[in-house]
């Protein structure tokens, strides 16, 4: 009989929420630097390109010209041409925040958007990066840093971070400012925490490391169902985690003379091995919808529905009060 994956995942209600005192502060700092911010660039894991979008930000930063950086892309198998389809016209770049010839394709683009305002800015560009927390943005602009202005300064000289804004070019003046990463008031669904998890975007204590393993083998399953992924610890395809977990701790030497063995512990690893992709060959998705490929209205559809969502929670009406209190 053939291996079937499981289609669902069961709903362990899981903490939905993560959002802290700073990410309401850095939200109400947002709207008032907006009208000083000519471009967006908002960071995205690309291995759950729908769970770290973050749609605060479209409210915070209505009408602002935007590109979304899409992060990790040595660990993501998302593909460009689903992306085309749910973004449209809005600009988009996969990238890995670490390497230089990425960091100059972002400063040529920039340059490119300097070059087409008129009349040129008085006060330079001046762009935003945003995200979920730990996306890759603060590596992003220390990469975007040493390739752009501060690799044009004298030897032993550098631009060491004295305030947010950094300057990332001299001719053209273009600045940046680096922000905390914010997290979402609550997100839709268990799942979405996960994915969440997953990537790093919330602690690993957040979540039940056993749920947490689990979740990874159902996501691994629906991208390859013949087991592949984590062969090297089990030669067939389960949807059973304790089997799974039992024979990582064979594998690594772990097991006890009675034959136990630190479940969590070995949940932990596997999961932090996928993670940082220590064993080099794992490029995949943590979105189940990303890794069904949905339609662009379908895309549209979640969008929207989390619009409406996030609004419910009463976020929008703080930050508005927050910043009424900032100009009296």
């Amino acid at each position: 009989m053939s291996f079937v994956p499981r289609r669902f995942f069961p709903d362990y209600r899981l903490p939905l929420s993560n959002f802290k005192g700073h990410h309401q502060k850095a939200l109400t700092r947002f709207s008032y630097l907006a009208p000083q911010v000519d471009l967006v660039l908002e960071v995205r894991d690309s291995r759950a390109p729908i769970s770290t979008t973050n749609v605060l930000f479209d409210k915070v930063l209505a009408k602002k010209e935007k590109i979304v950086l899409y992060s990790k892309k040595d660990l993501s198998v998302l593909k460009p041409n689903l992306q085309k389809k749910w973004h449209g016209n809005e600009k988009f770049l996969f990238i890995d925040a670490r390497s230089n010839r990425d960091a100059k394709s972002i400063l040529k683009l920039l340059k490119e958007k300097y070059d087409n305002m008129y009349p040129p800015p008085p006060l330079g560009l001046r762009t935003m990066i945003i995200g979920m927390p730990n996306v890759g943005k603060s590596t992003l602009v220390n990469t975007l840093r040493s390739t752009g202005y501060e690799s044009q300064l004298p030897k032993g000289v550098s631009t060491k971070r004295r305030s947010e804004v950094i300057r990332l070019s001299q001719d053209p003046d273009i600045l940046v400012y680096d922000t905390p990463g914010v997290f979402l008031p609550t997100v839709k669904d268990s799942e979405t925490m996960l994915s969440l998890a997953l990537v790093g975007c919330v602690h690993n204590s957040f979540v039940d490391p056993i749920i947490l393993a689990d979740y990874l083998l159902f996501v691994l399953n629906l991208q390859k169902p013949n087991g592949k992924l984590y062969k090297t610890y089990i030669d067939h395809p389960t949807n059973d985690i304790h089997e799974l977990l039992y024979n990582i701790a064979s594998k690594r030497g772990k097991l006890r003379p009675d034959g136990g063995y630190d479940e969590v512990g070995m949940a932990n690893f596997w999961v932090d091995s996928w993670r940082q992709a220590r064993d080099g060959r794992f490029k995949g998705l943590f979105d189940k919808e990303a890794i069904l490929e949905i339609e662009a209205s379908e895309m549209r559809e979640i969008m929207n529905e989390e619009r409406s969502r996030v609004q419910e929670t009463g976020v929008y009406s703080r930050l508005e009060e927050n910043s009424e209190r900032q100009r009296v």
